[in-house]
């Protein structure tokens, strides 16, 4: 049979085939964007239980590797029992997560909820005492047209609607409860599905690679199965380490604003421990809240837990980040900033923690291709060999 397309110009016709449908497809992306964000984002919804184990696989996988390597050799001593030894792992690493949620929700909580009810009385009484202050000074200056009366009035109007909030607050609970509800019920599916991920890891691990095998070339499955271990790595000793990190910040927080008689040191040290989690803009994010509150409260406060916070996020960028974290990422504050601001305007919370691993893989993605390009050409691979690079116009170089 005659093929249609000639030998010698078969790669050529290929390759401006696929540039045309690379091309349909951006255009078909750019028109249609809203409807396959809508698609994306049901079927991100629909696999949170799955999204969530596979988070919780990550988190759970270095101590059940600990514990498993531990049983292993306890149980060689006498006769290796290798699956016992992954049950048993795994189930003192899921009842070691179980414990700390418990612990965190019997002591933290309730204090944490003391905090809140005797916050807010406050910030309404401070809320109280500057709408008189500022209709003092209006009184005082005589600013009162009649267009400032009712601005008066309206002050007023606003105060107490906002101390009438009985209806509002009702449904604020329906709503916080049903959403709590789904959270609960996604994270023991996710629970679930990250028990049996841990249990047979290497069987799905297996089972990826026979897919992989069976689609693609061996030098191609090679290289896939090399990266996804290097996203492991990246992903579960960012997030892993991430999390130790923040623990770690909320404590010390915690200890400090007890020893300096800060007001409502349990709120506080919860708010800047969660925030933490996200990277570079973190501290920022749970330090202004606080010190908002504390402002309200006692300015002289407020003061001392902004040097306070300041001196720990120092320490934790140089000292304690570092040393917990390592080198899993190799980004520069730059990209570190520019994947957070991209990954948060895209998915929210969960862009902002998960984007920078992900570009931090993309990064190392696209360097490795480029330093096997300058390989092949005889050229230097480091970025100081080209920061002096000539810059010769084409003309003067012949």
């Amino acid at each position: 049979m005659k093929k249609l397309i000639p030998q010698e110009t078969r790669a050529r016709t290929m390759s401006n085939l696929t540039v045309v449908c690379a091309g349909i497809l951006l255009a078909a992306a750019i028109l249609y964007f809203d409807r396959i964000w809508k698609g994306v984002s049901r079927v991100v919804g629909a696999a949170s239980p799955l999204l969530i184990g596979l988070g919780i696989t990550f988190l759970l996988l270095p101590p059940v590797n600990w514990l498993d390597r531990q049983f292993n050799r306890l149980f060689s001593r006498r006769k290796p029992h290798p699956k016992l030894s992954r049950v048993l792992a795994t189930a003192l690493a899921v009842l070691l997560l179980l414990a700390l949620i418990t612990g965190f929700f019997a002591i933290l909580v309730p204090q944490l909820v003391n905090s809140i009810k005797m916050v807010v009385p406050r910030i309404v009484s401070g809320i109280q005492e500057e709408s008189e202050f500022i209709n003092e000074l209006l009184l005082k200056y005589n600013f009162l047209t009649v267009e400032g009366e009712q601005l008066v009035i309206s002050w007023d109007n606003i105060v107490a609607q906002v101390l009438n909030y009985r209806n509002v607050l009702l449904e604020s609970i329906m709503a916080v409860s049903g959403s709590i509800y789904t959270m609960v019920f996604q994270f023991l599916m996710g629970l679930i599905a990250a028990i049996y991920l841990l249990l047979d890891k290497e069987r799905f691990c297996g089972i990826v690679k026979k897919a992989c095998y069976a689609l693609f070339k061996p030098e191609t499955c090679t290289t896939l199965i090399y990266w996804t271990r290097r996203a492991n790595t990246i992903f579960a000793g960012f997030i892993s380490g991430k999390v130790l990190d923040s623990l770690i910040i909320g404590a010390i927080c915690y200890v400090g604003l007890l020893l300096m008689r800060i007001e409502y040191p349990v709120l506080i040290s919860v708010i800047v421990g969660l925030t933490n989690i996200i990277p570079f803009f973190g501290p920022y994010i749970g330090a202004i809240p606080s010190i908002l509150i504390l402002l309200i409260i006692n300015p002289m406060s407020a003061l001392w837990f902004t040097i306070f916070i300041v001196v720990l996020q120092q320490i934790d960028g140089n000292v304690i980040g570092p040393f917990i974290l390592g080198d899993y990422v190799g980004l520069s504050a730059f990209w570190i900033m520019l994947s957070i601001l991209v990954g948060g305007k895209l998915f929210g919370f969960l862009g902002m923690l998960l984007s920078v691993p992900v570009f931090a893989l993309f990064y190392a993605i696209v360097r490795t291709l480029l330093d096997d390009r300058l390989k092949k050409k005889g050229l230097a691979t480091g970025v100081d060999d080209y920061v002096h690079a000539p810059e010769v116009p084409p003309e003067e170089s012949k």
